[in-house]
């Protein structure tokens, strides 16, 4: 029984010390890459027709967002579904820093390019007409 109690605690051990070698990197490892929320914007950034479309160009100059703002825009938003399961797909992506709270609501459908509907900053309101 003991000898049976070392052989399982040597095997744990050495597991432990795999995992530990493994993750030990912490905060420099990405390892929520595989969730909806990061799935749906990896999509949003490597889609070249959204991001050189006229309206997103339009919302960024009228509302003086930096490039640096608007890349963690797509990388570290929080992403809500508004109609889940809907044909097309809404989804509200939400980013808050110190000076600003941008959101941007996008619209998808399989069959056609992503659709910015709405890119507002909650922080610095603006009148943005870049839907007409």
């Amino acid at each position: 029984m003991l000898r049976r109690l070392r052989v399982y605690f040597t095997g744990f051990g050495i597991g432990l010390i795999v995992v530990y070698v493994l993750f030990k990197n912490g905060e420099d490892r990405d390892l929520d890459i595989w969730t909806p929320e990061q799935r749906i914007l990896e999509d949003i950034r490597n889609d070249d027709t959204f991001q050189k479309s006229e309206k997103l160009a339009c919302y960024v100059s009228c509302l003086r967002l930096p490039d640096t703002l608007m890349t963690q825009l797509w990388i570290d938003s929080k992403t809500k579904s508004l109609n889940p399961g809907g044909n097309p797909y809404k989804y509200l992506i939400s980013l808050k820093t110190d000076k600003h709270h941008i959101e941007a609501q996008i619209e998808w459908d399989k069959k056609n390019p992503r659709n910015l509907l709405m890119l507002r900053d909650m922080q610095n309101p603006s009148d943005c007409h870049c839907d007409e």
